[in-house]
Formats: C-alpha cells, structure tokens, sequence
C-alpha cells in the first residue's frame, strides 16, 4: 500500500475509534465492564446468585455505549463483553460460571442483539433528529431569503414610486430655469462689468446653475442611466476605489486599507464597472467623513464570499471605525431624502441602492459589535 494511502487510512481508522474510546465512554461502558468482569472472575462458583446478578449487569455498559455511540458503540462494546465472558463461561481453568451452558450462550447471544437493535434505533434517532435540524435550517434560511427580496421589493417599489415624481418636479423646474438663465445672459451683456448690478446679476446666475445642478441630481437619481453589464474582476474596481479616495482619507487623517482577497476563486461578476465604482466610492467618502468628525480612524475595503440560498456571492464590504449608526435609522439610511449630514441631500445611499438593483446585487448596512463602527456590503452573483 502507497505510503499516502496508508497515512489516510490510519487515520481514518483512529477517527472511527477515537469516539468509541472517549472519556464519557470509559466512564460509562469500558471501566464497568472491566470493574463487572472481575467481580464475575473473583464471585466464588457456590454464589450462583451472584453469577447470575453480575451476567445481567452487562447489558448496562451495552446500553450506555449504544446510546452514546449508537450501533458501533453497541457492537464495539458487546462484542468486549462476549470475548472476556466467554472464557469464564465455558472454560474451568478459568473459574467457570455456575449457569447452564444454554443460559450462558443465549446470555452472550443477547448482548449482541441487545446491542444492535438499541444502537439501531439510536442512529435512527439521530438522523430523524438531524434531519429534522437540516429542514429547520433550510426553513429559516428560506425566510431570511423571502425577507431580503421582501425588503428589496419593497424598496424598489418606493423608489420607483418616489422616482417617477420626483423627474416630473425636476423637468418642471429645468423648464423656467433654461428661460431664467437666457433672459439673465441677455441682461449680463446690457450691462456693464464696473456697475454694481453686474455684480447681483452675477450672483443670479449662479444660483440657478446651482439649483439647475440640484435638479440634475434628482433626475439621475430618477432615471439612472442604464448599466453597461460586463464580465469584470472586483479587484479592479476595489484598487480604483481606493486610489480614488486615499488622497481625501490621508487629508481627514484617515487609514485606508484594502485587505487582500484570500480565494482561489477569481471575484467575477457582470456589472457596470463605472456605476460600481461611483457606488463604493461614495459608501468610502461617506465613510470617510463620518470618522473626520471624530478625529480620524481607519477605512478597511474587502472582498469576500458567501452563499445566499443556492446563490454563490461575492461580497465587497466597506468598513468604517466611525459612530455606529441609530438602530431607528438604520431601516431608513436607504430611503430618498433621507440624511443625518448638515445640507445634505438624502439622495447619495438611494442613487447607490438603485445602482446596486441594477446590477443585481443587494446594499446593505450594519453596525459592527461593540460600537467598532459601521460596514456596507455590497453583495453581487458570481459569474461573468
């Protein structure tokens, strides 16, 4: 037998073994089997009672080891049993059992069935039970999987909703404010640099280039413009990311740090590479600001996988040392509008949770344990 073949067998085999001749197993089986035998050798032939009480307490051990160790266990033991008794049963050199012969064979012949039928039934036991632990499993599995599409519709179904009305407020106001900027060119012209109208007129004009830019912002996050789906490798867009956001974290005395992926799998996924981009570079800036308000602290980007049902994901997840988020607002993070930031407009997490539907994959938020701060993680399917 090949050496490697050999080292796998024997340890298959002390696998197999090491249950049967655990602690709990001596305790219960081995040492009262031995401590029954010799009291069975040393009890003096006259003491026929006693002969016949120490033959019966070996179903006990039997007992034992079949319920701890179901049929093997059983079997491993009985068959101890039926090896060290017999001598003392049919051999007189041995100090022989006063018993009749027939009542001594079937006596051994009962360990061994005694043995099988309760190992038997205890392994059945055992797989009803894991059985019955996988479904439970499988079940809540299934619900945790109909809760997150659940929450996702749900979401979708608010953002859709929220979308459609809010590109019809946002061409509305695009509309008079084309018309507002050309009357305010024409005017510009009229009147001269040096005149201190020039200067309001100025001011005018950039209010409605930035109220043009806010309605633009709604109308992206209304109408995103379609994802250009193709086979890419998450590496790259997590280096770009960082690159894209190290000079910033530097600037706020942030850490960024981008763990390296551990699989032997490449992470490839079919998404729009510039739309992912945009998503986790925004989820990092966010990130990074959160720990600018408190002095600083460290920005972990990684890649990982998970199964979500029969789904393989890869995962990239963005970690901030920054305040965990209030319990009560971390349902609504997501939601259109919806900010905690000074002037902010609510829309940064919703146009990332729509690029993130687009692509397939799910956004999600979490506090990390013991206030360690806050981890998004953007679940995408494997494949591409």
């Amino acid at each position: 037998m090949p050496e490697n073949l050999r080292g796998t067998f024997w340890k298959g085999l002390l696998s197999d073994l090491r249950p049967i001749f655990s602690p709990r197993m001596l305790l219960t089986a081995w040492i009262p089997c031995l401590i029954i035998t010799i009291l069975h050798y040393r009890a003096g032939t006259h003491y026929v009672w006693v002969h016949d009480v120490l033959r019966r307490l070996y179903y006990l051990p039997i007992l034992f080891a079949a319920f701890s160790e179901g049929v093997r266990g059983g079997i491993s033991l009985s068959a101890f049993v039926s090896l060290i008794y017999f001598p003392h049963a049919f051999l007189s050199m041995m100090g022989r059992d006063p018993g009749g012969a027939l009542e001594k064979g079937l006596e051994i012949l009962l360990y061994n069935i005694v043995a099988v039928v309760a190992g038997l039934l205890v392994d059945r036991e055992r797989r009803e039970r894991e059985k019955q632990e996988r479904l439970a499993k499988e079940l809540s599995d299934a619900l945790a999987e109909q809760q997150r599409i659940e929450s996702q519709l749900i979401r979708a179904g608010r953002l859709g909703a929220l979308g459609e009305m809010t590109a019809g407020i946002a061409h509305e106001i695009k509309n008079p404010l084309h018309a507002l900027k050309g009357t305010a060119e024409i005017l510009r012209d009229v009147i001269p640099r040096d005149a201190p109208e020039r200067r309001m007129l100025d001011l005018h004009m950039d209010e409605i280039d930035r109220l043009a830019q806010t309605a633009d912002r709604f109308l992206n996050f209304a109408r995103p413009a379609p994802a250009d789906r193709r086979p890419l490798d998450l590496r790259v867009v997590v280096d770009r990311v960082v690159s894209l956001v190290e000079t910033q974290a530097r600037k706020d005395g942030v850490r960024t740090v981008a763990l390296p992926y551990g699989g032997k799998e490449v992470p490839r996924v079919l998404g729009d590479a510039d739309q992912l981009t945009q998503l986790l570079l925004n989820v990092a800036i966010n990130g990074v600001q959160a720990m600018a308000s408190q002095g600083g602290g460290e920005l972990t980007i990684s890649i990982g996988r998970e199964r979500q049902g029969e789904r393989r994901m890869f995962v990239v997840r963005v970690a901030n040392t920054g305040p965990p988020i209030l319990e009560d607002q971390l349902e609504r993070i997501f939601d259109p509008f919806f900010t905690t930031k000074d002037g902010g407009t609510g829309l940064g997490l919703s146009i990332c949770s729509r690029i993130a539907d687009q692509n397939e994959g799910v956004l999600s938020v979490r506090n990390l344990p013991d206030g360690k701060g806050v981890e998004f993680s953007l679940s995408l399917p494997a494949g591409g």
